[in-house]
């Protein structure tokens, strides 16, 4: 049995999207209403859609805050001079507050942006390597907050995090404005896994009495300590060139990296003030602002160690920190290279511990999200850059009090 169907009159096919509503009408001798503003392609980018970029400088500042506090100072400050226990008592309670936090917020951070690399353009197989070595970082992570990691699961999580640096990194080469922070991450990656491997050869040795593999875990660990030392500077020479960069059809030409600016020599002065100060607290008549120097730069030192002069680990020791605290007061055009740049670099003599591989992977997971997003980029270069012009120059168009417009 056929069915009686009633079929529309013949024209064009019906569309699927709902008809538009018609235009308001215009009153008599008024003007056209506006027109309704259309997102531009800027602004559907999704680096500009994705909020969770904005929330990486304050998490590097809270990461800032748990090393100075916590992992600096605390110990530094232990039995440094009579009467300062409850000083050191309050320090220490601060450090583990801000470490505490920062775990917190760097868990959800991270999450938020696995969710943002899945969805991104970035390639399939960093896709997954983030979704398997940002998930496994995160349980240990969540895992440490009840009991102590176990060896093994440490040297994982280091190895995971590296990996993941040196394929963001590989990634982010490409975009010439992220190429200084895309270095230092790459070589971050490397040193963590070259000191890594010094780890183990260090326990075989330890093992087995082999003294051939002690000198080969010497090898290693000065290979891993050069690699530490260009990425540290190239993150000094990456102040400087983030603030440089210009899109690749501005007018004038985009300059290239610039390798001294004055924020990269703030940072080498001061590092060479703070090393100096430092090998001063080894002697006897040193004061307890240099004893404190030299504690708190100590903590810093990889294992093994280098076969390195001591006043240079304690150099790139220093300059690691400076930088840091650099990245956070004046970051690049995009702050959230600045907050990815400081996260990297606390990580980088701590790949194996916990919340170092988690900054690690934010610190990756950002650097990649940002290269596969340079409309989204600019977009938020120019923002920056319109509202600073804004807040800088008089308000214009306003009614004067007088009468007049201001000029």
């Amino acid at each position: 049995m056929l069915l009686n169907i009633d079929l529309p009159p013949e024209g064009n096919p019906p569309s699927a999207a709902p008809d538009p509503a018609p235009p308001p009408r215009r009153e008599e001798g008024g003007d056209a209403p506006p027109a309704e503003p259309r997102p531009s392609a800027a602004a559907r980018s999704p680096l500009a859609g994705m909020p969770v970029l904005a929330l990486i400088r304050p998490l590097a500042v809270l990461a800032l805050l748990a090393m100075l506090l916590g992992r600096l100072l605390a110990p530094a400050m232990v039995g440094l001079a009579v009467g300062i226990e409850r000083t050191a008592r309050a320090v220490e309670l601060a450090g583990a507050g801000a470490s505490q936090l920062f775990a917190i917020g760097a868990i959800v951070m991270a999450m938020a942006l696995i969710s943002a690399v899945v969805r991104s353009r970035v390639p399939y197989t960093l896709r997954i390597a983030a979704v398997v070595a940002g998930s496994f970082v995160i349980l240990v992570v969540l895992h440490a907050t009840v009991q102590r990691v176990p060896d093994l699961s440490a040297a994982l999580i280091g190895v995971s995090a590296a990996i993941l640096a040196l394929g963001s990194a590989w990634e982010a080469l490409r975009v010439p404005f992220m190429r200084p922070v895309a270095a230092a991450l790459g070589l971050v990656g490397a040193s963590a896994l070259v000191r890594l491997t010094g780890v183990l050869l260090a326990v075989w040795a330890n093992d087995r009495g082999s003294k051939a593999l002690a000198g080969a875990t010497s090898s290693v660990a000065t290979a891993a300590f050069a690699l530490d030392a260009l990425a540290v500077l190239v993150a000094a020479v990456a102040l400087g060139a983030g603030r440089e960069a210009r899109p690749r059809d501005a007018d004038p030409p985009r300059p290239g990296p610039r390798l001294v600016s004055p924020l990269s020599l703030a940072a080498l002065a001061s590092a060479l003030l703070a090393t100096r100060a430092a090998l001063a607290g080894a002697g006897e008549d040193a004061s307890m602002v240099e004893a404190l120097f030299r504690r708190a730069l100590d903590r810093l030192l990889t294992r093994p160690a280098p076969v390195v002069p001591l006043s240079m680990q304690l150099f790139v020791a220093a300059l690691s920190v400076v930088v840091v605290a650099l990245a956070l007061i004046a970051p690049p055009r995009l702050p959230a290279l600045g907050g990815a740049l400081a996260l990297l670099l606390v990580a980088r003599s701590a790949p194996e511990v916990p919340l170092g591989a988690l900054s690690l992977v934010i610190a990756a997971l950002c650097v990649a999200l940002a290269s596969r997003d340079e409309r989204g980029f600019w977009a938020a270069v120019l923002s920056s850059e319109r509202e600073r012009t804004s807040s800088a120059l008089p308000d214009a168009g306003k009614p004067d009090p007088t009468g007049g417009a201001s000029g």
